[in-house]
């Protein structure tokens, strides 16, 4: 069984809008947000999220290292296969947040770690060549549940120590 850990904004985590995005770091032990569309994908190839992380966005801008070195530890702490950070669709904060955590994630850990966004995300260009980045559409877009689909393939891939290199190709920047 792939360990998944998921990694989302105060929004994504169903935390509140705007008026939250002020949230420290934190996390449950169950799946929330998008990881509830992502379930069904994993239960199919013999992965489940262990946990989920989140974070309000304007709180990492501001505690950007501090952010980085909680989700770092939490994620040694609870030792899964992949952290998957996002889906970020096309919200700039969030795309920022889950780049630079996957990149962190990927630099301090051994533990592999994506993002996921839109092409129309700005964090994407700057992601793109430093981290796995699986495309999804903007919010509401057609085409959610193949992204999904593909953050689950990729994650199961890289979990399972396999190679990514036509996967990238098909679903990523």
């Amino acid at each position: 069984m792939v360990k998944v850990l998921l990694v989302l904004n105060h929004v994504q985590a169903g935390m509140g809008s705007d008026e939250n995005a002020d949230l420290p770091p934190a996390g449950k032990k169950s799946i929330i947000g998008p990881g509830k569309m992502m379930e069904p994908y994993f239960k199919e190839m013999d992965g489940e999220i262990v946990a989920t992380l989140y974070c309000g966005d304007l709180y990492y801008q501001n505690n950007e290292e501090e952010v980085k070195k909680k989700f770092v530890a939490m994620a040694k702490k609870l030792s899964p296969d992949v952290v998957v950070c996002g889906p970020a669709l096309h919200y700039p904060n969030f795309g920022e947040m889950a780049g630079g955590l996957a990149e962190e994630i990927n630099n301090k850990s051994d533990i592999p770690a994506f993002a996921a966004m839109s092409l129309e995300n700005p964090a994407t260009e700057k992601y793109k060549d430093k981290v796995i980045v699986v495309k999804t559409p903007k919010k509401g877009g057609v085409g959610l549940n193949q992204s999904i689909e593909n953050i689950c393939k990729m994650a199961v891939k890289l979990a399972k120590k396999e190679n990514v290199e036509d996967l990238k190709r098909e679903v990523c920047f």
